[in-house]
């Protein structure tokens, strides 16, 4: 966001969004069953998707917020429910690969 946001990458590469928010929804549940596996606890599917679902819902309001502060265009919805679900397939995978 700090490198794509200022030099306006993600209006000339649509598709950077895609990859971001995958690689996004891999790093929470990683960072979840990081500190999971650290205390000794095992994290189920439906925990990871959860947690990974708390972030990704804070973090879309953020977008929608940082919109309105700077009065630009709100995505949609559909933009909205796309990041989320990336994401989520990004989630996914990492719970699949790192469940261990």
């Amino acid at each position: 966001m700090f490198v794509f946001d200022p030099s306006k990458l993600y209006f000339e590469l649509p598709w950077l969004d895609i990859p971001m928010h995958i690689l996004g929804g891999f790093g929470v549940v990683s960072l979840a069953l990081a500190v999971a596996a650290y205390k000794k606890h095992k994290i189920t599917c439906i925990t990871a998707m959860a947690i990974y679902l708390c972030v990704a819902v804070g973090w879309e309001l953020y977008e929608m917020i940082k919109d309105l502060v700077n009065n630009t265009t709100f995505g949609s919805w559909q933009d909205t429910l796309s990041d989320i679900v990336n994401g989520a397939i990004g989630a996914l995978v990492a719970w699949y690969l790192l469940k261990k």
